[in-house]
């Protein structure tokens, strides 16, 4: 195994006995700001199930089609993959990631301390 260095998580090949139940999707630079993938990770493995070649609708919902055991996918509140999910794995739970979550808590609470005139930097 070798470790996807900007993503923290191993390569692994897959094991068809045990088939990923809970994902994480998100999208990723195959070029900066220019060229976009998708990584699909095992969440609870902690692998790195597949590598899109892009961050469209169909090719994520065509991805999840194949994997119907698939039963929570965490993804970023980005309608595309929320999208995705609906129409390829209408089973699963969707859930915002970890990072998104931690992100926009930051963000709401940077609002409301500089609206009370408190600096943030």
């Amino acid at each position: 195994m070798r470790c996807l260095k900007s993503f923290g998580v191993r390569i692994a090949a897959k094991d068809p006995d045990q088939p990923p139940r809970v994902i994480g999707i998100d999208d990723w630079s195959w070029r900066k700001s220019q060229t976009y993938g998708t990584i699909i990770v095992d969440l609870e493995r902690r692998t790195v199930i597949d590598i899109l070649e892009d961050r469209t609708v169909e090719t994520c919902a065509k991805w999840l089609r194949r994997h119907p055991e698939i039963e929570v996918v965490s993804r970023d509140r980005c309608g595309l993959y929320s999208k995705a999910a609906r129409q390829g794995a209408p089973q699963a739970l969707q859930v915002a990631d970890r990072f998104h979550l931690v992100q926009n808590l930051r963000q709401v609470i940077e609002e409301q301390m500089n609206m009370h005139g408190r600096e943030t930097s």
